[in-house]
């Protein structure tokens, strides 16, 4: 039982996700001119990946009762935790990320402080509300980058890397809701209950492109060497195909969704090369 619980306990903080959290701080550090692993930059990513980590839980806390038909194996769905223990979990990481993120200087603390809010504003008041939830939960999610130049006092030139994070963040978000349809019906009004899952599906594959062209400006403006198109060309013909398997069946937003999830790591770890 102890073990399971533990292990009920990694599921419910998905880990996985943070790390793109933590990579983002990085890159976005990098971008700004540090170079070095200082003790501003451990602090910054892991209060990003408590923020992160605690969003989860918390999220689970308000969706325990629809992810048990959306996500019927997550830790409170099955009744591994009571759902308060998300709600408690997540407030207990917030605060830990505002503590570290005030260590660092006043405006890590501000932007981890606005992030914090947006979560609780989104899960009380927007998570219902389509197109404006999405937005939301992209935006905490690209302000990583910016969190990461902000170690430095550097908010200007990470933002190239918020925004395509931004509008990568925002078609997975749509395409995550095109998923869910069948449980978010429920209680949930998301773009493809409003619109149709067709179309939703159709905003997210322009969002998508958008990045994809975005991604390929740092190489057309002379920013990263030549070789950086070598590695960013299989990531962008990937992510491409996932829009292609969205497009002809809006069934395979599932496979889309993993997909993306994996052509955005692969994105950011080229960022990281293409900026050491």
């Amino acid at each position: 039982m102890i073990k399971k619980k533990i292990w009920g306990f990694i599921r419910l903080l998905r880990p996985e996700i943070s790390i793109f959290g933590i990579l983002c701080v990085y890159i976005g550090a990098i971008a700004s001119g540090s170079y070095s692993f200082s003790y501003e930059l451990v602090y910054g990513m892991l209060a990003v990946f408590f923020i992160g980590a605690g969003s989860m839980p918390f999220n689970d806390y308000f969706d325990w009762e629809i992810d048990k038909l959306n996500h019927p194996n997550r830790p409170l769905s099955i009744g591994l935790f009571k759902p308060v223990f998300g709600l408690h979990t997540g407030v207990i990481f917030f605060i830990i990320g505002l503590i570290l993120s005030f260590l660092i200087n006043y405006l890590c603390f501000i932007i981890a402080l606005i992030a914090i809010i947006l979560i609780i504003i989104y899960e009380i008041a927007y998570k219902n509300k389509a197109f404006i939830g999405n937005i939301i939960v992209a935006f905490t999610t690209a302000i990583s980058f910016t969190y990461g130049g902000a170690i430095l006092g550097e908010l200007i030139k990470p933002t190239f890397f918020t925004l395509i994070s931004f509008f990568i963040f925002l078609a997975r978000e749509i395409i995550m809701d095109v998923r869910d349809f069948e449980g978010d019906k429920i209680t949930r009004i998301t773009l493809p209950i409003r619109l149709g899952r067709k179309p939703a599906a159709h905003l997210a594959s322009i969002l998508i492109i958008i990045a994809m062209i975005m991604f390929f400006i740092p190489s057309y403006l002379g920013i990263f060497s030549d070789w950086y198109i070598i590695f960013a060309i299989p990531v962008a013909i990937i992510t491409i195909y996932s829009i292609i398997l969205l497009y002809k069946d809006v069934n395979n937003a599932w496979k889309t969704s993993n997909i993306l999830r994996i052509t955005m790591a692969a994105g950011l770890i080229i960022f990281i090369i293409a900026l050491i």
